[in-house]
């Protein structure tokens, strides 16, 4: 298994105002000159945009008027140690070990957003704060975005050839030996050309992994984690959490304003709830197929294989009826 912190050959490290930079040599200029405009740390740029996925990611332009654009996105825990512990963390190598896995997908061919820097800035101790830049994939959405934006018919006619797209990154990826630690549809951008052909690419390789070659227990249990995610989406698709009880200073017409934002909330589940049933069991199966004979055949049981894990979703059903009652509550 890989598991790098050697700073890659095409980096170099550098300080920037009590802020360590590990950044690509023919971006250092650039990198510094964000830096010096704040727009790294605090992202208070004109021309900044705001991406959600786990925190707050910005979208900021190279250099001012420039088309090209960097992503900064802030490093954060995920699940309940993001609820304790936030951005704060204590392993120095973990941002590092990201950059070498993304700097080998790209050298093997694996379909990626380009990193271009990294900065960790010491709070205390051993403790830090760091930021991941990476090159913007211009007119890319995560999987997520492209079904909450994309109308119902569109989804429709699109599936099969979404679901191909998804199959040669996913198989390119693991044929390149990479296993992704988080894979869900939030990591997964999507892009649709003028043709209407889609390519697809994996970002967030935080934890992630290489090996000179991933099993087929690996392959199929890599693939049912995003499959889960789907299932997860269509679980939570259509709730929103509710107050019945006003405060004592809510006025009536901020009562009014907020039953608006409810009902719309409650409107965009219920369409996203309808765009998730499009994925059938028979989708999920073509998925699988095309997976396992994408390229050169995987000579194994893959139907077994997937039986065998799917016994995995009873804790994540149980966990997820656990957050409805806990949100029902709130």
């Amino acid at each position: 298994m890989t598991c790098v912190s050697k700073i890659p050959p095409t980096f170099l490290s550098d300080t920037v105002g009590g802020v360590t930079v590990v950044v690509k040599a023919r971006y250092k200029e650039a990198i510094h000159c964000m830096l010096s405009r704040m727009e790294l740390m605090c992202g208070n740029g004109d021309n900044a945009g705001r991406k959600f996925g786990r925190g707050v990611c910005l979208s900021v332009p190279v250099k001012e008027g420039s088309a090209e654009r960097f992503v900064i996105r802030d490093y954060r825990h995920g699940g309940l140690l993001g609820k304790l512990l936030g951005g704060v963390f204590c392993d120095g190598n973990r941002p590092l070990n990201e950059v070498c896995i993304n700097e080998i997908a790209l050298q093997k061919g694996v379909p990626s957003a380009e990193v271009i820097a990294i900065t960790k800035k010491k709070l205390c101790g051993l403790f830090y704060r760091a930021n991941f830049i990476t090159r913007e994939i211009s007119g890319a959405v995560d999987l997520l975005q492209f079904l909450q934006e994309t109308p119902l018919e569109s989804i429709q006619r699109s599936k099969h050839a979404i679901i191909r797209a998804l199959v040669k990154l996913i198989r390119t990826m693991h044929d390149a030996g990479i296993y992704h630690a988080d894979l869900h549809l939030k990591n997964i951008l999507l892009k649709q050309d003028a043709s209407e052909a889609f390519s697809a690419y994996i970002i967030d390789l935080d934890k992630s992994f290489v090996v000179d070659k991933l099993t087929v227990e690996q392959r199929i249990k890599n693939l049912l984690r995003l499959n889960r995610s789907i299932d997860k989406i269509r679980w939570f698709s259509g709730q929103t959490i509710t107050n019945d009880s006003p405060t004592r200073n809510e006025t009536a017409s901020s009562r009014i304003s907020n039953d608006k934002k409810e009902d719309t909330a409650k409107e965009r589940g219920i369409r996203l709830e309808k765009k998730m049933d499009l994925i059938s069991k028979t989708d999920r199966i073509r998925f699988f197929k095309s997976y396992m004979t994408h390229g050169n055949t995987i000579d194994a049981d893959w139907k077994k294989c997937v039986r065998q894990h799917h016994t995995q979703y009873f804790l994540h059903k149980l966990w997820w009826r656990v957050l409805d009652v806990f949100k029902n509550k709130v």
